[in-house]
């Protein structure tokens, strides 16, 4: 049923499902008290902030990026288990329910642009070996099974992984009864600040989703690829919170360049997707390209304004304040033709400030 799509719009019944646009430029789940963030952002875009980070430092930081994404997906899929009462928890636990559950669970993935997953073995609540065709990527892959696993199970399991051209096989066991961390305190998930907002968005009247997103994005639920029809480039949807966990384990591990590593790597991209097509430098033309933030669930760009070689740019409700920073930077580093640095405000009163200048 997940896989299907709204007769309106096209779009799959899982997007619409499991996420809510709101007002004020998030995207949040249905499913979790806590209002668990999620946003649309580029394939490569995900990928070249975990190499590019690895390539900087030294050694790869795919085990920090499962760990953070284990948890978020945790904490999702234990939300969603307990609706209804608390009904469907131990159903979903049961033998005659662990098929439907896990089919959902492969239906949800495919829905939201991850790949296709293929179960080679299942033990129930023991362990369970997958194969993921062209996955968005293999530590997030890795740590949405795991931490799904674990919560569908209450336990504490171990997870690995090995590339079979491109493809990934991954391998989670259970480890203890009951979900336990080595470190509490490591990798917590902090929910964003938010601003109230009046964003104002065109809809299916069916299944709520905007119409943006299914005049833009295409999706291949039987592959689970989603396309951009205007850029040609994959994209995927994220956990917002482990992305935010990632950054902040690796800046306790590595040191407070990190966000700023961060910044200057999505800076880059930016740069780089949007070549040298030439294009004004208006004010104008910054607010369009900040235009498309609230339908994606990066936040709501509330104020742009350029003075003395300088823009500024407030978002309200921001989903990853170096990430922002960074694509604002590649922004102007394109439409000002020069070399560009972004400082950033800290995004706890539920907005941040960006300023792009020469560097």
């Amino acid at each position: 049923m997940l896989k299907t799509r709204c007769r309106a719009c096209g779009a799959p019944k899982v997007v619409g499902t499991f996420g809510r646009w709101n007002t004020d430029g998030t995207i949040t789940s249905r499913f979790s008290k806590k209002a668990v963030r999620a946003c649309f952002v580029e394939c490569e875009e995900a990928r070249s902030l975990i190499d590019g980070i690895s390539a900087r430092i030294g050694f790869p930081i795919d085990r920090i990026v499962a760990e953070g994404e284990r948890k978020a997906n945790r904490r999702v899929v234990g939300a969603f288990l307990s609706t209804g009462g608390g009904l469907f928890n131990p159903l979903a636990r049961s033998r005659i329910g662990v098929p439907f559950a896990i089919a959902a669970t492969q239906a949800i993935a495919t829905g939201l642009g991850h790949g296709m997953t293929e179960l080679l073995e299942h033990r129930r609540g023991q362990r369970i070996r997958v194969r993921v065709h062209r996955p968005y990527s293999v530590p997030l892959i890795a740590g949405d099974l795991w931490g799904t696993y674990e919560a569908y199970f209450t336990m504490t399991a171990s997870a690995t992984w090995e590339l079979e051209g491109d493809a990934v096989v991954i391998t989670i066991e259970k480890a203890q009864d009951s979900m336990v961390w080595v470190d509490p305190l490591r990798l917590n998930l902090e929910n964003k600040a938010t601003s109230p907002g009046e964003v104002e968005l065109d809809r299916c009247s069916r299944c709520g989703v905007p119409l943006e997103m299914t005049r833009t994005v295409s999706w291949d639920t039987g592959s689970g690829i989603m396309v951009n029809r205007l850029t040609g480039r994959r994209e995927i949807t994220i956990i917002v919170e482990a992305l935010n966990a990632v950054i902040r384990e690796l800046t306790e591990e590595l040191g407070e360049e990190v966000p700023r590593m961060v910044s200057e790597i999505e800076r880059d991209y930016v740069a780089g997707v949007m070549g040298g097509i030439p294009m004004p430098n208006t004010t104008r033309e910054y607010k369009m390209l900040l235009g498309e933030m609230c339908v994606l669930g990066h936040g709501n760009p509330v104020e742009v304004s350029k003075e003395a070689g300088v823009l500024s740019v407030r978002i309200d409700s921001p989903f990853c304040e170096p990430v922002l920073a960074g694509r604002v930077a590649g922004y102007f580093q394109v439409l000002e033709g020069v070399r560009a640095e972004a400082t950033w405000t800290p995004g706890d009163e539920g907005y941040t400030i960006i300023k792009a200048l020469p560097a």
